[in-house]
């Protein structure tokens, strides 16, 4: 299920809405595009969970209504068309010079046990999911749209899934913690997804994911990762502060500590992770222009990894979000395995330690939806399952969805 659900004070079309499964409301309105709603009687009291399964626009009252709900089946069509005639006959249309958003509703889960807002008020609000199986009384969470057209949480822990009073939040940067906060943050995707992962069985996911990110890529690495048995040391870190190589700074370039997305080692391995959602690499530092996101992560990366295999991996959204950034992976991953000299020649202060990088390469969110899909199928304990299920959920509400065939 969805983490997110909607909740909209209904006391007067409460009735309505549950005969026809139709909710209309006059258009343009900033809901969130969230996959679930409630509907809040007299008292504040939510009985049903609905699934949006459609959207359209109309205008109740002028428009030419069966032409303009002719793609739609005869079901939907005539439940839009009884809910007009019904609402206009009853309260009507309140905005009658405005076009109106309909939304066609599936019932889910009847919630017999009838839960409520702990302060009902007359405005929608947004809560959690597993609150609302599971309490009587709900906390809503609250937040703003920014300018660009994204919500922003006025509590960044309302964007996270899992372990969200994990001591670290303490001391992160505020920075870090109001990037926390939007909806599209890389941050948030990366808490979530990774620290879901550290909470299931790696059994269940550690061969796929292996397979996903670094074996089974369009990029030849020099040596595969073998993931038929999971490591016994076997380690995920997030945000870590990896110092540059003493050979960069004797080389003259002022560069502080790497924070590194994602970090996964074991005795054999160090595996970077680069996380982006909607966005691009850096093309460069403060002190130098040539230096990219991707070649210092190699630097720090493989520094850091001395005596153990070093693998660089770009996790993106799609291809067009970060461009950029694939085309260096993909030349950097090419001149790796055909002309290392040529590679070499992007880090010319290294003297030691490249000869430990094994492979370059790019996978996607959607990769990660599938291991969690895997989890959901596979785990037998149910906490495992249930952590599973949500991420699977949430990412899908982000338009993350496996790649089918």
């Amino acid at each position: 299920m969805s983490q997110d659900v909607l909740t909209i004070p209904a006391s007067k079309t409460i009735d309505i809405i549950r005969e026809y499964s139709i909710h209309a409301y006059p258009h343009p309105r900033s809901y969130r595009d969230t996959r679930y709603v409630t509907f809040r009687e007299t008292g504040g009291y939510m009985k049903e969970l609905y699934q949006v399964y459609g959207r359209i626009v109309l205008h109740p009252t002028r428009d030419n209504l069966e032409m303009k709900l002719n793609h739609l089946d005869e079901d939907s069509k005539n439940r839009i068309l009884s809910y007009i005639e019904d609402r206009k006959n009853d309260f009507g249309f309140e905005k009658p010079d405005k076009n109106y958003m309909f939304w066609l509703l599936e019932e889910k889960e009847t919630l017999h046990h009838k839960p409520k807002l702990k302060q009902n008020t007359q405005s929608h609000q947004y809560f959690h999911y597993q609150d609302l199986k599971n309490k009587h009384e709900l906390s809503s969470y609250k937040g703003n749209y920014s300018s660009s057209g994204v919500f922003v949480y006025d509590d960044f822990r309302d964007n996270l899934l899992i372990d969200k009073y994990n001591p670290i939040l303490q001391t992160m940067r505020s920075k870090k913690t109001e990037h926390l906060r939007s909806e599209d943050s890389e941050d948030a995707i990366t808490w979530n997804v990774f620290k879901s992962l550290q909470q299931i069985n790696p059994e269940y996911w550690y061969a796929e994911l292996i397979s996903k990110g670094i074996t089974h890529t369009t990029f030849t690495t020099k040596k595969q990762v073998h993931a038929n048995q999971v490591p016994n040391e076997l380690q995920i870190k997030l945000w870590q502060s990896i110092k540059p190589p003493e050979a960069l700074l004797q080389h003259g370039t002022a560069e502080g500590a790497t924070e590194v997305d994602i970090v996964i080692e074991c005795e054999e391995f160090v595996w970077f992770i680069e996380a982006k959602y909607k966005s691009d690499i850096s093309t460069g530092t403060k002190h130098d222009k040539e230096r990219n996101q991707i070649l210092r992560n190699i630097d720090v990366g493989s520094n850091y990894a001395v005596g153990r295999d070093f693998y660089f991996s770009l996790l993106v959204l799609d291809d067009k979000s970060s461009s950029k950034g694939i085309a260096a992976v993909e030349k950097y991953s090419r001149e790796l395995t055909e002309d290392v000299s040529q590679f070499e020649d992007h880090l010319k202060h290294r003297t030691v330690g490249l000869s430990n990088l094994q492979g370059l390469t790019v996978f996607y969110w959607r990769d990660l939806a599938a291991i969690f899909k895997t989890c959901m199928d596979k785990a037998e304990d149910e906490f495992e399952k249930m952590i599973a299920t949500r991420v699977f959920n949430w990412l899908g509400d982000k338009k993350i969805h496996i790649e089918l065939g």
